[in-house]
């Protein structure tokens, strides 16, 4: 939901239902002097909070004490020194206190009025106390919510009959006592609670005492109910000198949908002439529409952008999410680009410049273990020169899940029609039909599983090179046998005893060569080889090539858990080897030999998993070629001292040179006060040797702020090299301001936990 400015009218619902609770002026307790329990409720940085002592009497009787108590007689009431005036629900003290009873109560001098999780202090106080008009009065006051932590002072505060609060010359904040951080000012503040908000005149917010927002006037909820109005602007300036900002306008047009409109002007605020026609100059407007109804949500997205020519570039969106029954759901999403190659400079929406553009409609049947759905998806493809999505007119997808102590049976089965929008090679319609079934038996030592699976795939094609119809089709059995066999040890150290296991395992696989070269590949692929795939049942995913094998895979692994029995380490080592040489790739005909190696590369895996520490690499080697295939590391360090250490480095070997990848990251971020952090990462590509990302960045978070300013330049998808300095600030209990870098993660983004505490 939109980010709103927000007043807590609870404070003042009850505002005259209010002993002096013995602490300071605030009921401020630190941190160190609360309990436990009070502790765990407050966030890492605040130093601690406000202990409301005030109880509600016994009773309906209003108890008065004084030094001096007496009715003068007009039957005016006088109570002067230390005067106490309890009732069931509030408390009000002062020097003197006078009145009429069930009439009005006159409060002079070091007033206080308390209730439940409230607190008002003033100088003077006018209570009137009659049947039928119940109103309020403070002057030069200060106030303090205790749940919801909202203190403030105002020259004067007022509640009417009907409960709406004036406030007169008033701030609040929810910063601790003793700080500034933000402020919200108004000459006059209107609290409505029957309606669930305020209005304002005269808004400013200030940081640590200076003004940084003016409102002439300002219209807000005080309650979780929507209202519409602007929201806070949002700021950017990227490395070319251009300053975006962005405003905010939200419309609750009902209980169940409301909008956003968001104006957006780019200026170049650089040196030098504005080339006519820049991206750079230009102004948009984005528009977020929702509607929420009985089964679930819609979502409609636009955004248009004008360059200083009036050229538009426009994206929108239509996403759709419905359960219509707890079985059933459905959805659609549409995704569109109608200025074709051209898309916004300044974007707020969810949706962003894509090659190909999705279109999709779906329905879904689960119930129990049967599973179902039906996708048609299709692409719109504003360049030309790039190959459009092959398309599912439709895809069909079924499948059932059948498991005892002993056996089990998983069929499933997918029809796919699929579309080449190109019209250049081929498309067409296919079945498949794959079946697993096993017997298993195991006890607390080891299992054995074996089993056989079933491939079945139908073909009705068209080749558009020949404007020809061919059919094809594909049965295959493929069998398996998994073992495996737990041991274990206890052990000593360090004064801990230690529990490890020994965990060897076999699997067997037989796939028969089935030929396959007048089957097109639609959506088959060839996993990465892992440790885990090693151990899988098939060569490839998608089911378009059933892959030839007959292997055995051997591995064994180790884990090591704590005298809590937490897994600390996990070390794993195996490799596959072949009995016969595979001959069904992802391309060309099927038939000749496409990988005569005897055995795959060492496989192995190690991690670490510590209470501040983990670690993760993965080493694959090449015994016959002697080469490295996969060598990757992460590490992440982040100690009790809030520093935050990320290491990573990935080496993928190809055989096209070009597809290898090397590349290593290095993130931190480090406390210079309890307060104040700086963050800092660099991406590096050896390859290319060049540096790929550069974030240096500095933040500040306390109770009450969390702020980030930072510089990052990254190379994007396109190999192009962008920058920008990124600023975001977040008020509790108020708003935020600031846009991400929505281009790039980074460490940044960790800082910044989406406006959350902590990092």
């Amino acid at each position: 939901m939109p980010k709103h400015i927000r007043y807590y009218a609870l404070l003042f619902q009850s505002l005259f239902i209010l002993p002096i609770v013995h602490a300071n002026e605030w009921d401020w307790v630190p941190r160190e002097s609360l309990t436990a329990t009070q502790q765990s409720t407050l966030n890492q940085y605040c130093r601690g909070t406000y202990i409301d002592g005030w109880e509600a009497s016994d009773g309906a009787n209003t108890h008065l004490l004084a030094d001096m108590i007496y009715r003068d007689e007009q039957g005016t009431l006088h109570m002067k020194g230390a005067a106490t005036l309890r009732q069931p629900a509030s408390t009000l003290n002062a020097d003197v206190i006078q009145g009429v009873p069930s009439e009005y109560y006159q409060a002079d001098g070091h007033v206080t009025l308390r209730a439940e999780n409230q607190l008002i202090r003033s100088s003077s106080a006018l209570v009137s106390n009659t049947s039928d008009n119940k109103t309020a009065r403070f002057d030069n006051a200060k106030f303090l919510s205790h749940s919801t932590r909202v203190r403030g002072a105002a020259t004067q505060i007022a509640r009417a009959q009907d409960g709406v609060i004036f406030i007169k010359e008033g701030f609040y904040t929810t910063c601790e006592p003793g700080e500034t951080n933000w402020q919200l000012y108004g000459s006059s503040i209107e609290l409505n609670p029957n309606s669930g908000f305020g209005t304002a005149k005269h808004i400013q917010i200030r940081i640590d005492g200076i003004p940084v927002f003016y409102f002439p006037w300002l219209r807000f909820p005080i309650d979780d109910r929507r209202q519409t109005g602007f929201l806070f602007p949002s700021f950017s300036y990227d490395g070319d000198d251009n300053l975006t900002v962005s405003a905010p306008f939200y419309l609750n047009l009902a209980p169940n949908y409301d909008a956003t409109i968001t104006p957006n002007l780019t200026t170049r605020m650089g040196p030098g002439p504005i080339p006519h026609g820049s991206e750079d100059n230009g102004q948009g407007l984005d528009v977020e529409f929702r509607h929420l109804s009985r089964w679930g949500q819609t979502v409609f997205e636009q955004s248009t952008y004008y360059d200083d020519t009036g050229e538009e570039a426009t994206l929108r969106k239509l996403a759709s999410d419905q359960q219509l029954t707890e079985s059933v759901n459905v959805g659609i999403l549409l995704e569109d680009n109608p200025t074709l190659e051209r898309v916004p400079e300044v974007n707020t929406t969810s949706i962003g410049e894509k090659d190909s553009y999705e279109r999709n409609a779906y329905a879904q049947y689960n119930k129990g273990n049967f599973s179902s759905d039906v996708t048609v998806q299709r692409y719109q493809t504003p360049d030309p020169t790039v190959d459009k999505p092959l398309e599912w007119l439709p895809r069909v997808n079924a499948s059932y899940g059948y498991a005892t102590s002993h056996f089990s049976y998983s069929p499933d089965v997918q029809f796919t029609d699929f579309y080449e929008p190109d019209e250049n090679t081929i498309d067409g319609q296919r079945t498949a039909l794959n079946q697993d079934i096993s017997i298993n038996t195991e006890n607390a030592w080891g299992t054995i599983t074996l089993g056989t699976i079933h491939h079945y795939r139908d073909y009705n094609l068209h080749r558009y090179s020949t404007d020809s119809d061919e059919n094809t089709s594909l049965n295959h059995l493929s069998y398996y046998l998994d073992t495996g066999v737990t041991f274990e040890r206890t052990f000593k150290s360090n004064n801990q005893f230690w529990r490890q296991t020994l965990e060897p395992r076999l699997t067997y696989l037989n796939s028969p060569y089935t030929e396959q070269s007048d089957i097109p590949n639609f959506d088959a692929s060839e996993p990465s080889m892992t440790y885990t795939q090693a151990f899988a049942h098939s060569r490839f995913s998608g089911n378009d090539r059933v892959g030839d094998t007959e292997q055995i895979a051997l591995g064994l692994e180790s884990r090591f858990y704590d005298s809590e029995n937490v897994n600390r380490w996990t070390l794993k080592g195996g490799q596959i080897f072949y009995l016969k040489d595979r001959r069904v790739g992802l391309t060309g005909n099927t038939g000749n030999t496409v990988d005569d190696t005897p055995r795959s590369a060492l496989l192995t895996s190690a991690s670490y998993n510590g209470n501040s520490f983990t670690l993760t690499n993965n080493f694959n080697y090449d015994l016959d070629e002697e080469r490295v295939d996969l060598a990757q590391t992460a590490l992440n360090y982040k100690p009790d001292s809030g520093v935050v250490f990320n290491l990573s480095f990935s080496y993928v070997y190809d055989e096209v040179a070009n597809d290898r990848t090397k590349q290593s990251s290095f993130s931190t971020i480090i406390p210079l006060s309890e307060n104040w952090h700086v963050y800092h990462q660099q991406a590096y590509d050896w390859i290319d040797q060049e540096q790929t990302k550069n974030v240096n960045g500095l933040g500040y978070e306390n109770c009450c702020v969390k702020a980030s300013l930072s510089h990052q330049r990254w190379r994007d998808d396109t190999n192009e090299y962008k920058e920008g300095i990124f600023l975001q600030f977040i008020l509790r209990s108020l708003s935020g301001v600031g846009r991400e870098n929505l281009d790039s993660s980074s460490i940044a983004n960790d800082y910044w936990n989406a406006g959350k505490v902590g990092y």
